[in-house]
């Protein structure tokens, strides 16, 4: 029996090879530096050898794959996928730092980081030591700098330069002082030809440093990195995303047939003659039958994508396509929620402290609200809940950074100054109340007694809803993280019912209203007032909202 051993080595390795021609080194690199993936191609005669011969004269691989014949290089072309660099530019652009970890040879993975646009600097990869050097020291792809592995001033090395790290030059890196690792680590936008863990202990570096990470992979050997990340997206492979985009193709091409009328009988074969109505009934129940195996398809296809493999068992999310578009679409509902839990602190925080002093003005006069008046203000501030909280994200990403929690200066001081505003305001309606009603003869009050409106009563409710209702308007975030209130119709349109519904309350607009809430009617000055009063108060509370905004209402993004 005769053997051969036919082998694939990646990257241009020659080690193996009994003789390598002259342009070897030149040929390869330049072939690297272009962004190809190389494969050097060796051929070795074994002879006519049993396959006990075989296992007893090469018993390790390494005794078979040595003195190999050089027969070529495989040059592959792994061109970018069309969206890459437009997701690369959005996430550069939304203030977030990228890495790339790859298994792939370092002059490869430059070059596409060049592409891709990782950096704008130059990129120094970490080389080993050669015949002409025996230290590790950093060196551009072009070979036209070189720096020591450890420079007098780090900083001055990583303002000039970005880096790129290979998986033996972690290993070497890990054995340096762990100041030096720590300070080059976030500067490291390649991290190429490393291994499955490293890929985790990168993700576990960087963790360990204070970053939130977000890690994208599409096999096993993304898995650990993928669930130590704080955000894990598996996405699916090459014939997985093809797959699905050709059911999705043959989906929509089968359907319009099922639509179609119903083929012409030739002569030979006699058809049952329909009516118009019987052949509409059985068109609707050949669609109807047609498009139920169609769904069961599709869960089907659905179902074979969640056990695609193991990189979508480990992340928390899974794609269904083979781009990175849907890290986007994370970070984006991401911060849309983040904003939409800050907003909805402050407006709860807000709307509790009016009514808290509210209800306790009402108290010290012996005086509550309706029944009435309470279901018209929680119907209203129900519908500005429930639209606030079906915000949408916007389509691109923005590069400010929302905060990151509800404890921050510009969370407190805004919602003690918008109440420092209401708080004003409230106290001088209520004295201007009190002023046109006489005083009370009793000590006590009645808290038991049968609910009677007064000027106080209806002042305290218009002024309360009323402000609760602004803090919707004031305190919505709207762009650039999410939409803007223009854009939200419902909510705008849920807050100008309520301010139309609370001007005719104010003024008498609509009587039976005004009855119907027991609401008393106002004099013509008080009615003014009550006006002024509210549409200060929101202007003001907005101003002051905006201005601590400008100023603390941003998260930096981490510097190194």
């Amino acid at each position: 029996m005769h053997h051969s051993e036919l082998k694939y080595y990646f990257d241009g390795e020659e080690l193996n090879f009994s003789t390598i021609p002259e342009r070897y080194d030149e040929i390869y690199l330049r072939l690297s530096r272009q962004g190809a993936r190389v494969l050097a191609l060796g051929h070795r005669s074994l002879g006519v050898l049993s396959n006990q011969q075989l296992r007893e004269q090469y018993p390790t691989r390494n005794s078979v794959e040595c003195n190999l014949d050089f027969c070529g290089f495989v040059v592959l072309s792994c061109p970018l996928k069309p969206d890459s660099k437009a997701m690369i530019r959005e996430l550069r652009h939304s203030s977030h730092h990228l890495t790339m970890i790859t298994g792939d040879n370092p002059l490869t993975a430059c070059h596409v980081a060049k592409e891709l646009h990782f950096t704008r600097k130059t990129l120094l990869v970490l080389t080993e030591p050669s015949h002409d050097s025996e230290e590790w020291k950093w060196e551009s792809v072009n070979k036209d700098t070189s720096l020591p592995i450890q420079p007098a001033s780090v900083r001055n090395l990583t303002r000039e330069y970005d880096l790129c790290v290979t998986g033996e030059g972690l290993i070497y890196l890990n054995n340096l002082p762990v100041a030096f690792l720590n300070a080059i680590m976030p500067h490291v936008k390649v991290f190429a030809r490393v291994s499955p863990k490293q890929k985790e202990q990168v993700v576990i570096k960087l963790n360990n440093l204070g970053f939130v990470t977000l890690m994208c992979g599409d096999g096993t050997n993304d898995v650990a990195a993928l669930k130590h990340a704080h955000v894990g997206v598996a996405l699916l492979t090459g014939v997985a995303a093809k797959r699905v985009e050709k059911q999705h193709q043959e989906n929509t091409t089968t359907i319009p047939a099922v639509v179609q009328p119903p083929a012409v009988a030739t002569a030979a074969v006699p058809q049952p003659v329909l009516t118009s109505a019987e052949s509409a009934k059985r068109d609707r129940e050949q669609t109807k039958k047609r498009l139920e195996e169609l769904y069961k398809q599709m869960d089907e296809t659905e179902q074979t994508i969640v056990r695609l493999g193991d990189a979508s068992i480990a992340a928390p999310f899974t794609s269904r396509t083979s781009t990175i578009q849907c890290v986007c679409h994370i970070i984006k509902q991401g911060r849309c929620t983040l904003v939409t839990t800050l907003q909805m602190f402050k407006i709860l925080a807000l709307n509790a402290l009016i009514l808290a002093y509210s209800l306790s003005v009402l108290y010290l006069d012996g005086i509550k609200f309706s029944d009435g008046q309470h279901t018209l203000q929680g119907l209203l501030l129900a519908g500005c809940f429930l639209f606030i909280s079906r915000s949408k994200p916007l389509k691109t990403l923005a590069r400010e950074r929302p905060l990151p929690n509800i404890f921050n200066f510009y969370t407190l001081i805004s919602v003690l100054g918008q109440f420092a505003v209401h708080l004003t305001a409230l106290i001088y309606v209520v004295n201007e109340a009190h002023k046109r009603i006489p005083p009370k003869n009793e000590e006590f009050a009645d808290l038991e007694a049968e609910f009677s409106p007064n000027l106080v009563n209806s002042t305290v409710y218009i002024m309360s809803i009323t402000l609760q209702i602004a803090t919707f308007a004031v305190n919505y975030q709207g762009y650039p993280f999410m939409e803007s209130l223009r854009s939200n119709k419902p909510l705008l349109y849920s807050i100008l019912f309520s301010f139309t519904l609370v001007l005719c309350l104010i003024f008498n607009l609509i009587p039976q209203l005004t009855e119907q809430f027991q609401i008393v009617l106002m004099p013509d000055d008080m009615r003014l007032i009550v006006f002024y009063v509210v549409m200060g108060d929101v202007i003001l509370a907005y101003a002051i909202d905006r201005v601590l905004a400008f100023f603390l209402g941003q998260a930096k993004l981490k510097q190194y």
